[in-house]
């Protein structure tokens, strides 16, 4: 009689709605915890005790409603550095790095994919690079001059002289990348995080040398009141 009146799908969908009500509302989460749970029925069916009896005892082994909020609860407080970790990366243009190096080969990640994204992140700081030396380098130059003389300072000389052989440099670049993907095998475990790295040290490069030539120019400006009276 119990097999008749027992509905197993509706006793484990008002488990799930207990465990949604308790603060777990993934629904990757619980889809896994069902899993787990129906698997446990299963193998308890072949030993011939009831689908009820079955039931409350995968319950047991997986977990109450309410002992399951309170451990996924410390999980996503300890996950709270990491999940902070990967923002920043993000932000910076170099995702999942922390989790990439461990990442297994069937999960590489493409290549044309990896050289994409490093090229989107890479936009800006270009562009701000060729507006800094167009606009604000020369200005800097000027200001430097009528401010009596003033010598030019040196990572200013640095960026031109980068400049003068970006063509050089990019070329450089794409045969690096060229023949690690032809000659490395390792290479592909390590591309992300490398072209990541690069990419961010590039961003943080162009940041620094604006900030410097903006303090550059503060630096410089009293001397150019001075020689203006």
């Amino acid at each position: 009689m119990e097999r008749v009146m027992f509905d197993l799908d509706r006793a484990i969908s008002e488990w799930r709605e207990q465990l949604a009500s308790g603060g777990i509302s993934s629904p990757e989460v619980l889809d896994e915890l069902e899993s787990h749970l129906r698997d446990d029925i299963e193998q308890q069916m072949h030993s011939e005790i009831s689908e009820a009896q079955a039931f409350q005892n995968a319950i047991r082994d997986v977990g109450q409603p309410s002992l399951l909020k309170s451990e996924f609860a410390k999980t996503g407080w300890q996950e709270l550095p990491t999940r902070f970790h990967h923002a920043i990366l993000t932000l910076a243009g170099i995702p999942s790095l922390a989790t990439h190096m461990n990442t297994p080969n069937t999960h590489i990640e493409p290549r044309w994919a990896t050289y994409l994204k490093a090229s989107a992140f890479l936009v800006p700081a270009v562009s701000l690079w060729a507006l800094s030396v167009i606009l604000i380098v020369p200005k800097l130059q000027q200001i430097c001059l009528h401010a009596g003389g003033v010598p030019l300072p040196s990572f200013v000389n640095g960026m031109l002289a980068v400049t003068q052989h970006a063509t050089w440099i990019i070329i450089g670049t794409v045969l690096l990348f060229a023949g690690l993907e032809w000659r490395s095998t390792a290479w592909p475990r390590y591309r992300r995080a490398a072209v990541g790295i690069g990419t961010f040290l590039l961003n943080a490069v162009v940041l620094i040398a604006i900030f410097l030539m903006v303090v550059s120019a503060l630096i410089v400006a009293p001397a150019l009141m001075r020689a203006a009276r």
